[in-house]
């Protein structure tokens, strides 16, 4: 149990941060005096290496976004794919000697004689791999590019969280609140639900971040130090981010109490049943929770029990239609994108894939206007794939008396994925009673309301959820 808690929403183009300073507070986004891009609590999760400096020394934030790729700068955008590499098995025959050693059951022997911990060699194991990658040593391919790229991101992780750390605790100095220590207060992260929502914080990459966060100095959340993206977004968007305590018990009915689930909760015998069905595309992965609550007629006090939770996350995002536009630009647009700043690429993504006006560059002219094919087809082609995915998940799930849409995610603010995912979300004849969504102005289908979700909720719904005191077990 934690009386207050960090939550990151570690994202692959932005990291979010929230904190329950109390119980019984309302969960808040922190912000941060990095010059971001967007809104104000989104902090860019851009790294940067200065090859050419006497010193390799990672640069995260405004220096990281400011950062032109080439020369002896490389810039790293969406590394958090690497995080959930899953790393091809290495044959023994064709690793280096020196690993061959380091990895021999003799060393660990050897290790165990002169007093060497396990943690220890793990580390020294590391270092070499990573070393090898990091400066281009001798050695040649002898590992699949997953596994250097998860070596990679498992060298990069902790510099970037021992970053974050002192921009959340300059955030904290901020807050109007006395007597807090707010380094001491535990940290909790959010993952995605690879392996349809089996076991998500059990996945490599999970391990790795949290392994990542204890080495960069902070406090692990004590019983639950990850929580799956899909079902946090879930918490976050259906609570508003509020905590509510009463004689130290937890009143879900008030923290849930903004939508039709309280209906559901406080009239059970008439309102059987209720499932919010949310969908987040996001830059590398669109997360699906389906969160459903049957309650047989029964008033229900813990719905942590009672709700049945379908998620899965997908390795689709954003960043692969960035990919399949870069592909099909012409030779020199491509190339240009390619070295684009971070900053470039935000306002191309707004006008290109948002707005359809393209971007207007002096040394390059306009890239993806209006009647550019390349972005209109790559556009339809990530949007088709999309929609088969969000088929599935919604295919999968039976009808029920009461049902919402919600959309999140900086992929649920382009028209065409937002109208295509509404459309495809209502497969099998699944009707909703509301759709959520940032900016959105109509419904598409059978759905007969609309609420528009602000910015806060839409982008930082898993660190607000994440954070809540619903995930705190001891309180029910």
């Amino acid at each position: 149990m934690a009386d207050r808690v960090f939550c990151i929403d570690f994202g692959s183009a932005f990291t979010k941060v929230a904190l329950r300073r109390d119980p019984g507070a309302d969960t808040e986004l922190l912000t941060s005096r990095v010059e971001g891009i967007g809104a104000e609590f989104c902090i860019p999760t851009v790294a940067a290496l200065d090859r050419t400096a006497a010193r390799l020394v990672p640069e995260f934030g405004t220096k990281a976004v400011n950062r032109t790729p080439g020369n002896g700068i490389e810039v790293y955008q969406n590394w958090k794919k690497w995080v959930f590499a899953v790393p091809e098995a290495t044959s023994q025959s064709q690793a280096p000697p020196l690993e061959l050693f380091l990895q021999a059951e003799e060393t660990n022997h050897l290790a165990s004689k002169f007093g060497v911990s396990g943690g220890q060699l793990t580390q020294l194991r590391q270092l070499v791999a990573t070393a090898r990658i990091l400066t281009g040593g001798p050695g040649g391919r002898v590992v699949s590019p997953e596994a250097q790229q998860h070596t990679f991101a498992a060298t990069l992780a902790p510099h970037f969280f021992r970053w974050l750390r002192e921009v959340v605790l300059d955030a904290c100095t901020r807050l109007k609140t006395t007597g807090l220590k707010f380094e001491d207060i535990p940290v909790r992260v959010t993952v995605p639900a690879f392996g349809h929502g089996k076991d998500p914080e059990g996945h490599p990459g999970s391990k790795l971040l949290t392994d990542a966060l204890a080495k960069a100095g902070w406090r692990l959340h004590p019983d639950r130090p990850a929580v799956s993206e899909p079902y946090s977004n879930a918490v976050g968007i259906l609570t508003k981010g509020s905590n509510v305590l009463q004689k130290s018990r937890v009143q879900l009915g008030a923290m849930f109490g903004k939508g039709p689930l309280i209906t559901v909760l406080k009239d059970s015998a008439h309102h059987p049943a209720y499932r919010a069905v949310v969908i987040d595309v996001g830059a590398f992965t669109t997360d699906f929770a389906a969160v459903s609550l049957d309650t047989d007629g029964k008033t229900i006090d813990d719905p942590d029990v009672a709700f049945a939770v379908r998620q899965h996350s997908v390795p689709l995002g954003v960043t692969d239609l960035d990919t399949r536009v870069v592909e099909a630009l012409p030779e020199a647009q491509g190339a240009w994108l390619r070295k684009a700043k971070s900053l470039d690429w935000e306002d191309f993504r707004r006008a290109a894939y948002g707005e359809g006006k393209g971007l207007r560059r002096a040394e390059i002219g306009v890239i993806g206007g209006p009647s550019d094919a390349a972005v209109r087809d790559s556009l339809a082609a990530f949007v088709a794939q999309l929609v088969a995915e969000v088929e599935k998940f919604c295919s999968a799930l039976d009808p029920v008396q009461v049902q919402e849409l919600i959309l999140t995610g900086g992929g649920s603010a382009v028209p065409a994925v937002r109208d295509a995912v509404q459309q495809a979300a209502q497969v099998g004849g699944q009707n909703y009673a509301k759709i959520h969504a940032l900016g959105i102005k109509k419904t598409v289908g059978s759905a007969t309301a609309v609420s528009k979700l602000d910015e806060q909720f839409t982008r930082g719904g898993s660190a607000l959820g994440g954070a809540s005191l619903y995930f705190e077990k001891e309180y029910y």
